[in-house]
């Protein structure tokens, strides 16, 4: 496993991407690539924890680490990602610090959570671990609130004071629908709410990501303090990269 705390700790910021399509072809590449993580994303995927599996495990050899994007702030869900070997997750459509510190509850194990615990999982090398693999995976496991809607905005700065989260994530696209702006994400609303965080985040001293495709939207981020980027979707770029062949081939042919 690769811990994303290591790669925080590297206080640089870095990219990933989120992962939809199922293709540990992609993750490999994208590790290959530079990539320094990816989030498989449980939430709006067809697939379950059969498929995450071995996405985490295609992602792990070509030196990523694998965060789980859940569908919901579910202990069954959080669970069995983390057993099969995330090293952290990102729980959607959280809007509440109390919302956070159950997320943060339920990634950990007795005394400091209520996760339930297997000596035979993945995460614990089928037992090789040993028993503490318990106390290395509460000091580990990377818990990542995702903000996303105006009310998860308005209650920010109690979200970012949550002991236990190791970073947190925003979702502007989710937050521009939730504005009534559909995806709009140079709104002025959406980016004053995004920056308003990010500055709130690093005045609390807590690491913050966002997802982003369109560079300028990215760079205003970054410049904003952001310190980690997950740069699209895989099925997204893959889109994108057959339609520039399209046009560039397209136009040589006329």
């Amino acid at each position: 496993m690769i811990s994303f705390q290591a790669l925080l700790s590297e206080q640089t910021p870095f990219l990933g991407t989120f992962v939809q399509s199922g293709s540990p072809e992609f993750l490999e590449a994208a590790g290959y690539a530079g990539f320094r993580f990816a989030a498989v994303d449980l939430e709006h995927a067809y697939y379950g924890t059969e498929t995450l599996v071995n996405l985490i495990r295609a992602g792990e050899a070509a030196g990523l680490s694998m965060l789980a994007r859940v569908p919901a702030l579910d202990a069954v869900w959080i669970k069995k990602s983390l057993d099969m070997g995330a090293s952290g997750i990102i729980v959607p459509n959280i809007d509440t610090a109390e919302q956070a510190a159950e997320a943060v509850h339920l990634c950990r194990f007795t005394p400091d959570g209520v996760r339930g615990a297997c000596p035979g999982v993945r995460a614990n090398r089928y037992g090789a671990g040993g028993s503490e693999y318990y106390t290395d995976a509460n000091k580990t496991t990377a818990v990542i609130p995702l903000v996303e809607s105006p009310t998860g905005v308005s209650n920010f700065s109690q979200i970012i004071r949550t002991p236990g989260i190791t970073a947190v994530f925003l979702g502007p696209v989710d937050l521009s629908v939730s504005m009534g702006l559909l995806g709009d994400l140079s709104a002025p609303a959406v980016m004053k709410a995004l920056c308003d965080m990010i500055s709130q985040a690093k005045n609390a001293g807590v690491p913050v990501g966002a997802l982003g495709l369109d560079t300028s939207f990215i760079k205003t981020l970054f410049d904003a303090g952001l310190d980690f980027l997950a740069f699209g979707i895989d099925t997204i770029l893959m889109y994108h990269k057959c339609r520039e062949i399209c046009e560039t081939i397209n136009g040589i042919l006329k």
